[in-house]
């Protein structure tokens, strides 16, 4: 008789558990909205989530955190596009960081790398650029590690 192949299946993620900096972020932020609307009460007001489990979630902890600090932040995406079946690449210089922060007059680069992504060649050559002339540039891997270096300045 025929034998069925055996199937082999992926162990699950484990589940994400929110770390205590990320939930002192939503905490800042929720303190925040509540001050710019002071005429409506904190309950109705709804909470802001954040995670740093994804590149795209770090980056807008990182962001928010240094606003809410006062500090310059803004998100660089240097992202192409895919239209019509085609990938266009960006006009934008290859090998950018993920966010460009500005802290007492000091310019800092910070890249974000989840799980096992890297640093390209473009990037170590940037890198290398804005250390030469005087910049800072940090590589995070999670919310707690970008606070611990980023305090650390």
């Amino acid at each position: 008789m025929y034998e069925l192949p055996e199937i082999k299946t992926r162990k699950p993620k484990a589940a994400y558990r929110k770390p205590s900096d990320v939930k002192e972020l939503e905490a800042m932020a929720d303190a925040a909205v509540q001050l710019r609307y002071k005429n409506i009460e904190a309950k109705y007001l709804a909470p802001r989530k954040y995670r740093d489990d994804t590149a795209n979630g770090l980056t807008q902890c990182i962001v928010t955190y240094c606003n809410l600090k006062g500090y310059f932040a803004s998100r660089l995406n240097n992202m192409g596009v895919f239209r019509g079946g085609k990938y266009t690449r960006s006009t934008a210089r290859r090998g950018l960081p993920d966010v460009l922060i500005t802290k007492d007059a000091k310019s800092i680069f910070c890249e974000c790398k989840i799980g096992r992504d890297r640093m390209s060649e473009h990037q170590e050559k940037v890198k290398a650029e804005q250390q030469q002339s005087g910049g800072i540039y940090i590589t995070v891997r999670s919310y707690s590690d970008f606070i611990i270096q980023f305090e650390s300045l």
